[in-house]
């Protein structure tokens, strides 16, 4: 029987979310709790590899067992061999040609931008940017959405299609953080964080109001500012 689990986690303690030889990525803790649990291995396919320390508020995974039970019954197993940084949050069954990522039809993040200086219970989940100025950017956002060849914001060392689409590019904006979301059908590694990272030199005057325009006409990854720190990006959603 196929199962499907949704989940979230803190990536801070890891790096990243696949199985590594010589690191800890979260796939090694959650298989390890489902050994623990059934005693015998459960491989697990996520529908994404989120990199070390970026957050996720809603991941999937699907993986096959013979063990019939109850949502709650999974949840509350795994959860007591899980650290309190991995928290499942439900398990149904579902047909057997889902896969986690094959089947995804679209992904949302966000990524958090503090307005104070983040204090120590925070750091690990914001970006403080001094002198952001929200007005010099948010008319620009817009520029990436729709179908374009992304290769300026992303190494792509895996060489991917770089051709990807996006859905939405927005922000809100509360008393204490800018709350940026990005849904698109797929990305490249490093690639919300690269125009997270233009977001900001936009936004404290480092480069041009039409950074990310330049970087969609030129393809230059060579242009783009730094890439944003992790902490500040959540896998928000999966869509199927």
């Amino acid at each position: 029987m196929r199962y499907k689990a949704i989940f979230s986690y803190d990536g801070t303690n890891y790096s990243g979310y696949q199985k590594q030889i010589n690191q800890l990525g979260i796939q090694t803790v959650i298989e390890k709790a489902f050994r623990l649990m059934t005693q015998i291995d459960i491989e697990t396919f996520a529908a994404s590899r989120t990199d070390k320390g970026v957050h996720a508020l809603h991941q999937v995974l699907h993986f096959d067992s013979d063990i019939e039970l109850t949502s709650d019954q999974w949840v509350d197993a795994l959860n007591k061999r899980l650290p309190t940084d991995i928290r499942l949050m439900k398990v149904t069954p579902v047909k057997d040609n889902f896969h986690a990522r094959h089947s995804a039809k679209s992904k949302r993040y966000i990524y958090k931008i503090a307005k104070q200086p983040s204090t120590v219970f925070r750091g690990n989940h914001e970006l403080y940017v001094k002198h952001f100025d929200i007005d010099l950017v948010k008319d620009h956002l817009h520029t990436i959405v729709g179908t374009h060849d992304f290769s300026g914001f992303s190494p792509n060392k895996e060489h991917k299609p770089p051709i990807k689409t996006i859905y939405s590019f927005d922000y809100k904006e509360t008393k204490t953080h800018y709350i940026f979301s990005i849904h698109g059908n797929s990305f490249l590694r490093y690639m919300v964080r690269i125009i997270m990272g233009n977001v900001i030199a936009v936004a404290t005057n480092k480069k041009p109001q039409n950074q990310l325009e330049i970087l969609l006409e030129t393809k230059n990854r060579e242009l783009s500012a730094k890439t944003a720190d992790a902490k500040g990006l959540y896998l928000k959603h999966i869509y199927y």
